[in-house]
């Protein structure tokens, strides 16, 4: 077990030395209260998340939202019809059907 985790009766807990660990990786300027805060708000979350963990899942599907949900589908139909012509009228130069840029490398 790490050693910026200590784990109590109920759930794990992360240590302020880990706050302060993760504070500097992100260059985050934080204050002694503000170390106290997070440790316990983390360590509430890690106890939640070790509350989910017990949880029984076996059997169950994984699934992506919590309401079935359908998406309604359409006919994959071309809405514009070939412009080629009018797209090309605005080009500045074109060439068999092509834009046609000028050579911009040597």
């Amino acid at each position: 077990m790490s050693k910026s985790l200590i784990q109590s009766k109920n759930h794990m807990s992360i240590t302020e030395e880990t706050i302060r660990h993760v504070a500097t990786l992100a260059r985050l300027d934080i204050s002694p209260g503000e170390i106290q805060t997070y440790t316990g708000q983390l360590s509430r979350i890690l106890g939640l998340m070790e509350q989910l963990r017990a949880i029984p899942t076996e059997g169950i599907a994984p699934m992506s939202h919590a309401v079935a949900l359908t998406l309604p589908e359409r006919e994959d139909v071309a809405v514009n019809p070939d412009r080629r012509e009018a797209l090309l009228a605005n080009a500045p130069d074109s060439e068999e059907g092509c834009f046609r840029v000028p050579k911009i490398i040597e």
